[in-house]
Parts: structure tokens; C-alpha cells; sequence
């Protein structure tokens, strides 16, 4: 455990602000009549421009890292690189947004699910052959708050409303993720701290919302603009993890 960074906290604070806008959205459309097309309002008026402000934070937070290396001459090569990569990608995705179908949104969540889910949650389940690929791999490891966001975001879904195999593969992928969590938990709660478990309540919370308003989540795009600015989110919390802060396995 380390002390978490500036750029950490307000990640964190900004979660817990979109989880409350998502929130209240979800009840308000779902239990309310009069605003029966306020999440689909909102998934394209609002968060589709947070997104593009993510975009432009994370190009932001890449030019920042990078001329700070600069200034100090750091000599540790693989964060230069991977702000690099990061910064290149916020600025195409800024420029040209994408427009996710449902089979590339699964993909995505494959994606993350590997990245964040085997690799952020597994490094502390799982033993691991000590090896400087594997060294590597770990140091480059998303924290536990990086998962939470995570498993938010693949927590934002119909629940099985949809009988597709996507849908049946999307279900999969949270429960799995969510069980590795749990396992966790249990077996390190030392590595869980007030962060951790501020984020484990509203996910918790979250997760309530998201099973009572599951049918307003079935009536728009499976994989919505919402769920995209969470993980879009998580990457950034990521990121700013991988260029900032101190790592410990």
C-alpha cells in the first residue's frame, strides 16, 4: 500500500461524482414516468462530451509526464514509452471518436477484463513466476481502486435482459471479475484501504441501482456512451498510476 497521489484522488473524487449523476439518472428514469427518456437524454448529451474531455485529459496527462521526464532527465524508459502510446491514442481518439458496435464493445470489456481483472486483481491471487516479463507486467499492474472502476463499468448493464450470447459473455466477464474481488477480500484485506473500501460501498451501491434499473439499461445500446466514460475513467486512473506512482507488488 502506498499513499495515493494528487492525480489518484481526484480520479477517485470524479468516480464518486459520475457514479452519483448515473445514479440518480438510472432511479429518475426508471421509477419516474415524466423523465422515462432521461438516461438516453443524458448518454448522448452528457457523458459522449465527457468522454471527449477524458480523451483530451489523458493527452493532457501524457504531454505533462513526458516533459517532466524531460526536465528531470529521467532515465526509466518503459513509462516515457507508454506515455507516449497513451498520449498518441487520447489525441486520435479525441480527433476521430469511436462508435462501438455491441460485438466491439464486448471486445473492449474482454480487454479490460485481462488487463485490469487477471492482472490487477490476479497479481495478488495467483502466483507468479519470477521473471523480468513478469516483472515487468506487474509494475505496469492497475491498483485495486483501478479495478473497482472496472467492475463498475462492466456492472452497468441489462443483467440477462438480452439473450445474445454478447450479453450472456458480458454477464460472464462481470461475475467472474466481481468473485475475483470477493476472493480478494477475503484472503488480503490488508491491501484494501480507505479508498478500497469507499469504492467497494459504491459499487456495492451501484450494483443495487443497476439490477433495479436494468430495463431502462436494456432499452439503450447495450454498450452506452455511461459505461464507456467509466472505463475510459478506470484508464485513466491507470495511467496516471503507471507515470506518477509509486509501485509495490
Amino acid at each position: 500500500m502506498h499513499k495515493p497521489t494528487l492525480c489518484q484522488m481526484v480520479l477517485s473524487s470524479l468516480f464518486f461524482v459520475l457514479f452519483v449523476i448515473t445514479a440518480l439518472t438510472l432511479l429518475c428514469t426508471s421509477f419516474n414516468h415524466s423523465f422515462a427518456q432521461f438516461f438516453s437524454i443524458l448518454n448522448k448529451g452528457f457523458y459522449k462530451p465527457l468522454i471527449w474531455g477524458f480523451y483530451l485529459g489523458g493527452a493532457v496527462l501524457s504531454l505533462v509526464y513526458l516533459l517532466h521526464s524531460l526536465w528531470r532527465k529521467e532515465r526509466h524508459i518503459p513509462p516515457k514509452l507508454v506515455a507516449l502510446a497513451s498520449g498518441a491514442l487520447f489525441i486520435y481518439l479525441y480527433l476521430h471518436p469511436p462508435s462501438l458496435s455491441q460485438l466491439e464493445g464486448f471486445l473492449l470489456s474482454l480487454f479490460f477484463f485481462i488487463a485490469f481483472g487477471i492482472l490487477g486483481l490476479g497479481r495478488f491471487l495467483l502466483k507468479w513466476q519470477d521473471s523480468p516479463l513478469t516483472q515487468t507486467l506487474l509494475f505496469f499492474a492497475p491498483s485495486i481502486n483501478t479495478c473497482l472502476f472496472f467492475i463498475f463499468a462492466l456492472g452497468l448493464q441489462s443483467y440477462l435482459l438480452d439473450s445474445s450470447w454478447l450479453a450472456y459473455g458480458d454477464f460472464t466477464l462481470f461475475c467472474v471479475g466481481l468473485v475475483w474481488l470477493l476472493c480478494l477480500l477475503a484472503k488480503c484485506p490488508n491491501h484494501f484501504g480507505l479508498y478500497e473500501y469507499t469504492n467497494l460501498w459504491v459499487l456495492a451501491v451501484g450494483i443495487l441501482i443497476f439490477l433495479l434499473s436494468a430495463s431502462t439499461l436494456f432499452q439503450v445500446e447495450r454498450f452506452n456512451e455511461a459505461r464507456l466514460s467509466f472505463y475510459v475513467l478506470g484508464f485513466l486512473s491507470w495511467l496516471a498510476e503507471s507515470l506518477f506512482a509509486p509501485k509495490s507488488v
